[in-house]
């Protein structure tokens, strides 16, 4: 059966736009007009806009409405319900026809003219430049937060970021069609690009206060990006092989209870008695049968893993040819 990638897009027989741009909205009412007028002035008469209302619970649908009736490179996706940034992110992808693709947030932040400086810089090899906010115009804790955030990255992950969450950037079309975006994984576009082996840079930009409206940042989100941070990594170094860690720590601990045990039962035959040793034959047991259960998991999931490679091979990216096509 044909695999729905496999399928021939209806658009590729069509004139590509020059630029795609996909902006996530959520609750932006009051600055939806000045956002269209922003964006619609620094973007090219033959380039598209793709709006990705979130599940917007205030004006937000009306005024997109009216927007998309006024101008038709504004085009309107709308969420039932509010499923975050990277489901937006992902729709606004899957509808980009543009030969780039930019992404920007609805608070006008950043400034939607930077936008042409930041594909300027794909002229020098790059596959996705990132915006760098390096004076922020947001609150002390908001601004520490990211920072905080930025060197944890940056620090397990082994690639130097300066602002890895800055909404505004600019792909090459090839980079959104291979990346893989999960609830969360907005944060880390640039280290998924990276660990797909494209090219990614940060050029510094403005960046200005909140025009409208309130920032929906909260502390927390400090924890949950360290969680998807943690997920991230794992699925980048293990990719192709996901399920060996388990496996591999399986039969760690299988060995290492075994051992226990095996010690346990020598004094028993040797001495006739184990003695107060009681909690380390328990311990030795335990690791035995956990590290059973791992490394079942782990076989099970490269089983998995095999079904879905020889039903739909990876091949990577030809990047020399790629970049002798460019130059």
């Amino acid at each position: 059966m044909e695999h729905p990638r496999d399928q021939k897009d209806p658009t590729e027989t069509e004139t590509r736009p020059p630029l795609s741009v996909v902006v996530p909205v959520y609750n932006e009412a009051p600055g939806l007009n000045d956002l269209v007028t922003h964006l619609g002035a620094a973007i090219p008469r033959d380039a598209e806009v793709i709006i990705v209302d979130d599940g917007s619970t205030d004006e937000s649908p009306q005024a997109l409405r009216e927007i998309a009736r006024r101008d038709r490179r504004f085009r309107v996706v709308r969420f039932r319900r509010n499923f975050g940034k990277s489901m937006a992110l992902l729709a606004g992808f899957r509808r980009a026809r543009g030969a780039l693709v930019a992404t920007i947030d609805a608070d006008l932040q950043e400034d939607p003219r930077e936008i042409a400086k930041l594909a300027e810089h794909l002229r020098n090899g790059f596959d996705l430049v990132s915006g760098w906010r390096r004076t922020r115009r947001d609150p002390w804790r908001k601004v520490l937060g990211s920072r905080v955030f930025n060197f944890v990255t940056s620090l397990l992950s082994g690639v130097r970021f300066q602002d890895i969450n800055c909404g505004l950037k600019v792909f090459r079309r090839e980079v959104v069609e291979e990346l893989v975006i999960g609830g969360g994984f907005h944060r880390f576009l640039p280290l998924l690009a990276h660990s797909r082996g494209f090219r990614v840079t940060e050029v510094e930009v403005a960046h200005e206060p909140r025009r409208h409206g309130a920032s929906r940042y909260r502390s927390e989100r400090i924890l949950q990006g360290l969680l998807d941070l943690a997920v991230i990594l794992f699925l980048v170094r293990q990719e192709g092989r996901p399920a060996r860690l388990f496996a591999g720590a399986g039969a760690a601990l299988g060995a290492l209870g075994f051992g226990i045990c095996a010690f346990i039962a020598y004094l028993r035959l040797a001495y006739g008695t184990i003695g107060s040793r009681y909690p380390l034959l328990g311990l030795g047991l335990v690791l035995m049968v956990v590290g059973v259960q791992l490394f079942s998991l782990g076989l099970f999931g490269e089983l998995l893993a095999h079904h879905f490679r020889s039903h739909r091979p990876f091949e990577p990216a030809l990047w020399e040819d790629e970049a002798e096509e460019r130059a």
